[in-house]
C-alpha cells in the first residue's frame, strides 16, 4: 500500500472509531538485529496492544514506509536512529531506537587511492561495515583519519573497532593501504606554430602515475586525445590528463609566427630586406620594418647631429647622411653706432665678458641661430670700459649665437659660438 493511501485510511479508521470507546495503540517494546553483520539487513518488529490499525517505519534518508503488521525488513545498511509509529483507532504510540554494528568490529582491510591534488578524505569510508567511534593510528602514531594530500603520508592506517568484534570473521582491527595518486597541480604552456610536436605529460609534474588517458576539453565534452600536442594539426585549448580516477589540466596557448626585421643600427626600426621568422622577439631585430637608411641612427627628415656648431637644423638626407645648414641670417655687426667686443669667443657656455665705451643702461640680448631669443640681460653702463659680466647659464647648447647689444645710441651684434 501506497503511503498515501495508507495515511488516508488510517485517518478514515480513526474517524470512523471517534464516536466509540477504545483502546489507544501502546507500544510495549521492540525487536530489532542490531548490532548488524556485513550482510545483514535491517529487520524491525513491534509488540503493541490497544486498537491497532496500522504502523510505519522510518530510518535516516530511507523514507517512510507503512504496513499493517507489526515487522519490516530494510533491504539495505543505514545506520543510526530508527522511527516507528504504531496508529491506533483512538491514539498513537511512537518508539526510536538506534541500530548500530558494534559487533562488525573495525570492518574490512582496504586500498585507497587517493589523489595528491584533492580534497582531504575521510578513511572511515574505506571500511565498510563497522563499529563507529573507534580510533585510528599511523606509524603506530595517533592520526585523525582524515587524510589530507600533500601533508599526510602514503601508507598503512590502522583502525581499532571500540566494541568486541562479534560478527562471523570479523576483526578488531582493520588497515586501510592509502596510495597516493600523483598527477600535480595543473599547468600552462606556450608553444610555437613551428615547434615539433609536445609530449603533454612534461607539462605536468615529474613524477606523475603513468599509465592513464589523455583527453581534448571540446565545449562541455571530452574527445580522446593521444598526449602528444603537435602544433600543425592541435589548437590552442585544454587537455586533461586521468588515472584511478585522478585528474589533472593541461592548458596549451600555440603562439603565432611573427615577422622580425634586422636593426643593425639599433635605432628601434628593422631593415625590411633582412627578416626572420619566429613567434617570440630575436635579439638584434624589431618588429618595424620601416627603416629606410641602414647604418644610420634614425630615418630620412629625422633630425640628427652632424657635429659641426655653425650648421642648424641638422637632418637625415636621402642619401642617408646627416647634414646642417650655415645660418644665413647672422650678420657680424648690424647698426652698430659704438664698438663692443666679447670674449672668450667660442666660449664655453658657462659666462661671457662684455667691454662697451658708452654710458647708461643697456639690453644684452643672446638669439640662436633660428631667432630664438634665450637670454635677455639689463647692464648699467660706466663707460670707463670696465669689462661686464654676463652669466650664460645651462641653457645654452653647443652651436651658433647671436650677441645682441642695444643702448641709447642704437644696437650692434656678433656671433658667439659655444662648443
Amino acid at each position: 500500500m501506497t503511503a498515501f493511501a495508507c495515511a488516508a485510511y488510517i485517518l478514515g479508521a480513526q474517524s470512523a472509531q471517534a464516536n466509540r470507546s477504545c483502546d489507544p495503540a501502546e507500544i510495549d517494546s521492540v525487536i530489532t538485529n542490531s548490532p548488524l553483520c556485513a550482510g545483514d539487513h535491517i529487520n524491525l518488529s513491534v509488540i503493541a496492544s490497544g486498537d491497532i490499525i496500522g504502523y510505519s517505519w522510518e530510518g535516516p534518508g530511507t523514507g517512510t514506509s507503512f504496513s499493517f503488521t507489526p515487522e519490516y525488513s530494510f533491504s539495505f545498511q543505514i545506520l543510526g536512529d530508527y522511527t516507528i509509529i504504531v496508529y491506533g483507532d483512538c491514539g498513537n504510540d511512537t518508539a526510536v531506537v538506534t541500530i548500530t554494528a558494534q559487533g562488525a568490529g573495525a570492518g574490512q582491510d582496504n586500498t585507497l587511492d587517493i589523489c595528491d591534488n584533492g580534497p582531504p578524505k575521510d578513511l572511515e569510508d574505506a571500511l565498510g561495515v563497522h563499529a563507529t567511534g573507534g580510533t585510528w593510528a599511523y606509524d603506530e602514531l595517533p592520526h585523525s583519519g582524515i587524510y589530507t594530500p600533500g601533508i599526510d603520508e602514503p601508507g598503512e592506517y590502522v583502525y581499532t573497532s571500540p566494541f568486541p568484534a562479534t560478527c562471523p570473521g570479523t576483526s578488531q582491527t582493520a588497515t586501510i593501504t592509502v596510495v597516493e595518486v600523483t598527477v600535480g597541480p595543473n599547468a600552462q604552456r606556450n608553444i610555437c606554430e613551428s615547434d615539433s610536436a609536445f609530449d603533454l605529460m612534461e607539462a605536468l609534474a615529474t613524477d606523475v602515475t603513468p599509465g592513464g588517458e589523455w583527453s581534448y576539453l571540446v565545449f562541455l565534452s571530452l574527445e580522446p586525445h593521444s598526449g602528444i600536442y603537435d602544433p600543425s594539426i592541435d589548437s590552442s585549448g585544454t587537455f586533461r590528463y586521468s588515472v584511478q580516477g585522478c585528474v589533472a589540466s593541461v592548458i596549451m596557448v600555440e603562439d603565432p609566427l611573427l615577422a622580425w626585421f634586422e636593426d643593425l643600427d639599433g635605432d628601434g626600426f628593422g631593415d625590411p630586406l633582412v627578416m626572420e621568422w619566429s613567434c617570440y622577439p630575436i635579439p638584434g631585430y624589431v618588429a618595424d620594418s620601416t627603416d629606410n637608411c641602414i647604418g644610420v641612427m634614425g630615418k630620412t627628415g629625422e633630425p640628427c647631429d652632424d657635429g659641426l656648431p655653425e650648421t642648424v637644423d641638422d637632418v637625415i638626407t636621402d642619401s642617408c647622411t646627416c647634414e646642417g645648414e650655415l645660418p644665413t641670417a647672422i650678420v657680424t655687426t648690424v647698426d652698430q653706432p659704438t664698438p663692443f667686443t666679447i670674449w672668450p669667443n667660442p666660449n664655453s657656455g658657462d659666462q661671457l665678458y662684455l667691454r662697451i665705451a658708452d654710458i647708461g643702461p643697456a639690453e644684452v640680448r643672446i638669439f640662436d641661430a633660428t631667432g630664438r631669443l634665450h637670454l635677455s640681460e639689463q647692464v648699467l653702463l660706466q663707460g670707463d670700459e670696465a669689462p661686464i659680466r654676463i652669466p650664460l647659464g645651462p641653457t645654452l647648447a653647443q652651436g651658433l649665437y647671436l650677441i645682441q647689444v642695444t643702448a641709447a645710441g642704437g644696437s650692434g651684434t656678433i656671433p658667439l659660438v659655444i662648443r
